[in-house]
């Protein structure tokens, strides 16, 4: 019977220098990964920030919804107005428009926008050429570029989006942090010190996100301040920008 035990205590004994080996070479490989995904994510930054087709692209929405003000569909969104700007030059374009499939504006407290503001503005369809004379034929860098594709194909069938790089998901490679990644938070990873409320205005968020990407491209580390800004965060971290 001892002899049985010291054979259990010794197989025992085996097994935790195993799993004790097996969790040391998972951390060592887990380290290469984070390694090369920051190291990849930075060599995107810098071959964005100095390409001079790279356009970064802003686009408001608001919820489609039925003359009662009730959603037509849960996800339904559609485009009201674009923003970009080139990286290289720093030029900027902005562009209103009037919803094409709803006679009210949802989300005043992103955008920043009323039905007031976009009355005498062309809507999607009367915009599109110019719209395309913009995007077409660019490096194009979206925070949210899933949202962005779904909300233009509920008003006109495009392809311009789709090879569009998504800033969010850069964002989250270089963190390693692939869920609950407001655009606040990754601010406060960079130390920049501004609140989602205060970008309403896309002009406004479109150069805060250019600073992100330049940040990447530096190899900016990530900033002490991150638990303190992980916390206490409004209702607007949940919108997509």
């Amino acid at each position: 019977m001892e002899s049985v035990l010291r054979d259990l205590d010794r197989e025992q004994s085996k097994m935790q220098t195993d799993v004790a080996n097996f969790y040391r070479h998972y951390e060592k490989l887990a380290g290469f990964v984070r390694q090369h995904l920051e190291q990849s994510t930075i060599e995107w930054a810098r071959l964005i920030a100095s390409h001079p087709r790279s356009l970064l692209l802003v686009m408001e929405t608001t919820r489609i919804v039925d003359e009662d003000g009730y959603a037509t569909h849960r996800s339904s969104s559609e485009p009201i107005r674009f923003t970009t700007l080139a990286l290289t030059s720093g030029e900027m374009w902005d562009q209103l428009l009037r919803p094409s499939h709803t006679r009210q504006v949802t989300g005043v407290e992103y955008h920043g926008l009323t039905i007031a503001n976009l009355d005498d503005k062309l809507t999607m369809s009367e915009a599109w050429p110019n719209i395309m004379e913009q995007l077409e034929d660019r490096h194009l860098i979206i925070f949210g570029a899933d949202y962005v594709r779904q909300a233009v194909q509920s008003v006109y069938q495009t392809n311009v989006l789709n090879n569009a790089f998504c800033l969010h998901n850069k964002a989250k490679e270089f963190y390693g942090q692939f869920y609950d990644l407001s655009l606040e938070k990754i601010f406060a990873y960079q130390g920049i010190d501004r609140k989602r409320e205060q970008l309403r205005d896309s002009r406004d968020r479109i150069l805060m996100l250019a600073q992100v990407v330049n940040n990447f491209a530096a190899g900016m580390p990530k900033q002490s301040q991150e638990d303190e800004a992980s916390d206490g965060l409004g209702d607007l971290e949940g919108h997509v920008f």
